[in-house]
């Protein structure tokens, strides 16, 4: 049936778009199909076979046999995974990432699972995931890339997907695109940005329960009830009701918001940001059961309950509210980010449960909180802000229990820290307003590769740094560039200053650093 599709969408598209044909390559033989296969180290689906037959991808001046992007050969595909393949040790988990619908595409920059057909020229493709996660169909169409932070399951197969494609030639509903003598065709009539959730709609509406199904003049009863706030809110950040229940990302920082309710709506969304808000009651967030990534900084929030059946919640920012018990996060079984500065949180206990925490950031922690928190097996970065009665034990512990990479302290005053010699894995460390006699015992780090000395740090013995042999970057004050820019024997990078300088000492740094 593909053939069939693929020689339709060409047949009516030939009229206005004639070029298409002629850049569309011969197709691909058996042979050439499994050398691809064996370089990428898959089996491709049956549909993938039977579209390489059909053509083997098209010129890369090619118009895009796929609503303008352009259709892969198989050379093309395996240099494209390749390249994807090669980034994958340092780029796989960069940036922030959503499978739309949640659960169905590993939320990561980059996975060897991923096959690309087609491309946009600049990073960007439609492709075959064979690597689903656990909601997922393996062979379902993915949009993923460069750009493409908001990943859809566009369709459950490439089939579904080209038989979506012949539809919308049928009903017409696509527009051809000269310029500077070359065409092009895309999705729609120039609203190419609904590409995704429209496919995705065509071939899996029966599955996912979109905010969509919301009917528009229910939509128009709910908005004109709300408040000014909330419609003057919507209207401007979103244009209209449907965009605003429909929407992954909402963004209200600063906006005297105390009743959230119109909130339960948005069952869709997959980051939520209110930081500096007046919300006490966080119940309509309980509907939000897509939520990934919530930021609460700075509201009057005391209860977290209503949080505790979000499934998908990976990131929770609670700092500065009133929070008391972290007891109710105990069910998030994906919580990897906790930000629990300046609470009223005084047991700790329910840390020792959040086995999955890889970033924790607390303020004031008691010495109990210490040892809860160094029976956390996935935490790898930890900011620590006031840690006044932790004894040097309570330190030890944390460098000898956790895999810690990255640590940020703040207001510590110490005569030393020795105690982080137990921190063999640490790569970055990170003071502020801390005041440290001797930081000697950095120098025997073993893996220490950055240091950052923020505002207000006084640290003594500082030029014991230099004998570090694995530092590579160092920010600091120019008082203290000054004093370690000649001491290492590797290059250390100081492109990073903190504070004022003087002319003088601009140009002094200035030469240093180029």
């Amino acid at each position: 049936m593909i053939g069939t599709w693929i020689e339709e969408i060409k047949s009516i598209l030939r009229p206005e778009l004639n070029s298409l044909e002629d850049f569309l390559l011969p197709p691909a033989g058996d042979v050439e199909i499994a050398q691809a296969e064996q370089a990428i180290g898959v089996t491709f689906p049956d549909e993938l076979k039977q579209l390489y037959h059909i053509h083997n991808g098209e010129s890369r001046n090619g118009p895009g046999l796929f609503f303008g992007l352009q259709f892969l050969s198989l050379d093309d595909m395996v240099s494209e995974w390749k390249i994807w393949s090669d980034l994958q040790p340092e780029y796989q988990e960069l940036g922030d990432h959503y499978s739309i619908p949640s659960g169905w595409i590993k939320e990561q920059y980059i996975n060897k699972g991923w096959l690309p057909f087609c491309h946009d020229g600049g990073g960007n493709h439609l492709g075959i995931d064979l690597d689903p996660a656990e909601k997922g169909i393996a062979g379902q169409i993915i949009n993923f890339g460069r750009d493409e932070e908001m990943k859809h399951v566009i369709a459950p197969s490439l089939g579904e997907f080209i038989h979506f494609m012949r539809d919308t030639v049928r009903e017409g509903n696509y527009t051809v695109v000269e310029e500077e003598g070359m065409g092009y065709w895309m999705y729609g009539r120039n609203e190419q940005s609904r590409l995704l959730r429209d496919a995705q709609m065509y071939a899996m509406g029966h599955i996912m329960q979109q905010s969509e199904g919301q009917e528009s003049e229910q939509l128009d009863t709910w908005f004109a009830s709300l408040d000014p706030i909330w419609r003057n809110l919507i209207t401007e950040g979103y244009g209209d009701a449907a965009s605003f229940v429909s929407a992954h990302q909402i963004y209200l920082p600063d906006a005297q918001l105390s009743d959230i309710r119109p909130l339960s709506r948005c069952t869709q969304v997959r980051e939520l940001l209110l930081n500096r808000n007046e919300i006490e009651d966080i119940t309509p967030l309980a509907h939000c059961r897509e939520l990934k990534k919530l930021h609460l900084f700075r509201n009057p929030v005391r209860d977290l309950s209503p949080l505790q059946n979000l499934p998908y919640l990976q990131i929770l920012n609670i700092e500065d509210t009133q929070v008391q018990d972290l007891k109710p996060l105990t069910n998030l079984s994906r919580l990897s980010e906790l930000d629990c500065r300046g609470t009223a949180v005084q047991d700790y206990s329910s840390l020792a449960q959040l086995t999955t925490l890889h970033k924790l950031a607390i303020s004031a922690p008691t010495r109990q909180a210490a040892a809860f928190i160094a029976s956390l097996p996935k935490l790898c970065e930890l900011t620590i802000l006031g840690a006044d009665e932790w004894e040097e034990e309570d330190w030890e512990q944390l460098g000898r229990m956790l895999p810690l990479r990255k640590l940020y302290i703040g207001a510590l005053h110490k005569p030393h820290i020795h105690y982080l010699s137990s921190y063999s894995q640490l790569e970055c460390l990170t003071l502020y307003d801390s005041q440290i006699e001797d930081i000697s015992a950095l120098a025997d780090l073993p893996a220490l590769k950055e240091l950052k000395l923020m505002e207000g740090c006084s640290i003594g013995n500082l030029e014991s740094i230099g004998g570090s042999v694995t530092l590579e970057k160092f920010t600091g004050t120019f008082a203290q560039f000054e004093l370690l820019k000649d001491a290492f024997a590797q290059y250390v990078n100081f492109s990073q200053m903190i504070g004022e300088m003087t002319d003088e000492q601009q140009d002094i740094w200035i030469r240093h650093t180029r």
